[in-house]
């Protein structure tokens, strides 16, 4: 196991969590009391909304350990089934059983756990009111275990990691789900949880073989789970296929191309221009080319809203340029605009404020170009000149120039 990769693939996985812990704008204190099954009040009760079952992560003086640092890896991710906070953001409950924690303004989960971690329970943000007490009523938790193999069957891979996530709730359809990682050495997998629905989410370590959207439903009254074997197979994630694409030496790199014609696009449909258009057609306009994805909370959160505004804000100079924005999906699930406005349709009412997209959209539902751009990932926005030609620049740079 390669140090860097196995470095890269903790920080992939947590660094959702983790970045928007890091920007205190983006938290929000929440208030709670923890009670059982009798209504009363519960003392020293740790609440987190991210859990690690691979104990605390940390080292005897209390410091993440340093992942460069081989023999800490398994160490990192030993102690199999050890339920602690994996983030920095955690609560203890206090005398009177009440509680006070900052989360991120994107997690709306909330687990509790007695020391012993063999008694807890879940809270949920109120959606109509986020700064709403929250009362968590704790119970007998459910012990989950599996083990791995894939994506050849039979073969246990060298590293895999497991994730629960709470189901994805519609009115909040850019939330994290993401509540306990479970990552392992030994092929296994074991964490305890609040009875409940779930929705697994598994890896081998360099994500060629990969398990998503597995429901799973714990009960209180089974307080035991053996999840058998759970077969990852193999994978058809941007990782895998970019790593194929890199082997056979057809990986691109939009950089070598500023100043000069952009490589092309691939379009399985589009609305507001032909599914053929090509960047010819737009000669004598900037263009604004901007790639995206579901899978992308930035896109849809920022991205996308950013660019409506541009939009908006100039369309008298609207005869100067254009923006074309390219839906990818490397996978395939969408078929035609059609399925992209259904899954756009619970962000556009409950993010975008009923906002919807206003300039053309193309789909690309195979991984052409993201291959033929070589991008390192979506929320990738490109500047076109007039001539055709690839320019740095963004948003503000394009502003300067449509100016009289």
């Amino acid at each position: 196991m390669k140090i860097n990769v196995l470095l890269g693939i903790w920080l992939a996985m947590a660094a959702a969590v983790f970045a928007t812990s890091a920007r205190a704008a983006e938290l929000r204190e929440l208030r709670g009391r923890v009670v059982d099954e009798n209504a009363q009040l519960v003392v020293g009760v740790d609440v987190s909304y991210f859990w690690r079952a691979n104990g605390s992560g940390l080292d005897k003086d209390g410091k993440l350990l340093d992942l460069k640092i081989e023999a800490n890896q398994k160490e990192f991710w030993g102690h199999l089934g050890q339920m602690e906070p994996g983030v920095p953001e955690v609560a203890k409950t206090g005398p009177d059983g009440q509680f006070t924690i900052s989360i991120p303004d994107n997690h709306h989960s909330l687990v509790a756990m007695d020391p012993s971690r063999s008694r807890g329970g879940m809270g949920i943000v109120s959606k109509a009111d986020p700064a709403a007490p929250i009362e968590i009523r704790m119970g007998p938790l459910v012990r989950v275990r599996g083990t791995f193999e894939g994506p050849v069957k039979g073969v246990v891979p060298g590293w895999a990691c497991l994730c629960m996530n709470v189901p994805v709730d519609p009115t909040r359809p850019l939330d994290m789900t993401r509540l306990v990682l479970c990552g392992s050495f030994e092929g296994k997998f074991q964490m305890s949880l609040p009875p409940g629905r779930y929705l697994i989410e598994a890896n081998d370590n360099d994500i060629e073989a990969q398990l998503y959207g597995k429901p799973i439903e714990l009960s209180a009254q089974e307080p035991e789970v053996d999840l058998g074997v759970l077969f990852l197979p193999p994978s058809n994630s941007v990782v895998a296929k970019r790593k194929q694409s890199q082997a056979k030496g057809t990986w691109g790199d939009y950089r070598k191309h500023y100043g000069r014609t952009p490589p092309a696009w691939h379009a399985s449909d589009a609305r507001g221009v032909s599914k053929d258009a090509q960047l010819s057609d737009f000669k004598g306009k900037w263009v604004v080319l901007e790639f995206w994805s579901f899978g992308c909370v930035p896109c849809l959160k920022r991205s996308l809203p950013e660019l409506m505004k541009f939009y908006d804000e100039h369309a008298s100079e609207r005869d100067k340029f254009e923006v074309l924005t390219i839906c990818l999906d490397t996978e395939g699930e969408l078929k035609s605009m059609a399925d992209v406005d259904r899954e756009l349709k619970p962000i556009v009412e409950h993010v975008w404020g009923g906002k919807t997209i206003a300039f053309p959209i193309l789909l690309d539902n195979t991984f052409q170009t993201w291959e033929n751009f070589g991008l390192k990932g979506v929320s990738t926005l490109l500047l076109i000149d007039p001539k055709g030609n690839l320019v740095e620049g963004d948003l503000a740079t394009l502003a300067e120039k449509l100016k009289p």
